[in-house]
């Protein structure tokens, strides 16, 4: 591993060449350059640069504690001009000495299956994936053609999305501990693109927020934001998995989101049934390392 000149804590004043080499990252572009700004703000996270002999940032990555014992990192970007050089790996390593000098006890990471290279280089630290997710999205208000599902038709599920109360929140996470879905995600839920294990409280709080859902058997826990209607939670069987999503994207339509995504377990039944009901979908790795 090939060290960096020097690393050190974000500033205000590296915004500008951060979101200069971040930009392009993805066909689609990056979240990075319109965060960052906000991410240096934030006493709840730290963002990591490594920086040349001007001292201007040549990479990033940022890390938060989700809970007061599990941290996230996310965000590692490296300039075009510097990949190669072990950098990613070795503020990987920064970062988990930051979350675990405030007391976390675990940190997790996420790279998409096919990001050959990032896993690659977190392969050289003392990450190991723990777990496989897929996030099943489609648009809404339009037909779903896709290939697995009812050729552009849709109609609506038998199943009915109920509001939960916090009378379920016990049942609901003693529940995902135990079911199959939530011991092949390690009884994580996700919190946008990050995710934690899952407590009696998130459960409490989604119930009190109107975001805990009954599926005739199953649960759900979502949030809506910027027209998108997500699932952060799935808890279902391979008997009612169809219905259920099915009845979640209902809920969606109803609720008039233009997009529908769900985070949903490595379990093929699970998948199918998200593609049955006209998502496509994407699985990616969750890392993690004790601290």
């Amino acid at each position: 591993m090939t060290p960096v000149l020097r690393t050190r804590a974000a500033r205000p004043s590296d915004v500008a060449a951060i979101a200069a080499f971040t930009t392009g990252t993805f066909d689609w572009g990056d979240y990075v350059p319109e965060s960052i700004a906000g991410w240096i703000d934030d006493q709840s996270g730290y963002v990591l640069v490594a920086t040349d002999g001007d001292d201007s940032p040549v990479a990033i990555g940022r890390a938060t504690l989700l809970t007061p014992q599990e941290a996230w990192l996310h965000a590692a970007r490296v300039h075009p001009d510097w990949r190669g050089r072990g950098i990613a790996s070795q503020m990987a390593v920064e970062l988990t000495d930051w979350a675990r000098d405030r007391g976390g006890l675990v940190a997790r990471l996420m790279i998409e299956e096919n990001n050959t290279a990032s896993i690659r280089n977190i392969n050289k630290t003392a990450f190991r994936k723990t777990a496989v997710i897929h996030r099943g999205f489609r648009t809404l208000g339009q037909p779903a053609p896709h290939l697995n599902g009812n050729g552009g038709s849709r109609r609506r599920s038998p199943l009915t999305a109920r509001e939960g109360n916090r009378a379920d929140a016990e049942l609901v996470a003693a529940a995902w501990s135990t079911s199959e879905a939530g011991r092949a995600l390690r009884g994580l839920i996700a919190e946008s693109w990050s995710f934690y294990r899952l407590r009696r409280s998130d459960v409490d709080r989604a119930a009190r927020e109107a975001r805990l859902w009954e599926v005739g058997s199953a649960w759900a826990i979502t949030s809506e934001d910027d027209g998108r209607f997500n699932v952060l939670m799935l808890d279902t069987s391979p008997t009612d998995a169809p219905d259920v999503i099915r009845a979640l994207v209902d809920l969606a339509t109803d609720r008039e989101a233009s997009e529908f995504s769900a985070w949903a377990a490595d379990c093929p039944w699970l998948v199918e049934a998200l593609m049955a009901a006209g998502c496509d979908t994407e699985p990616s790795g969750i890392y993690a390392q004790a601290l």
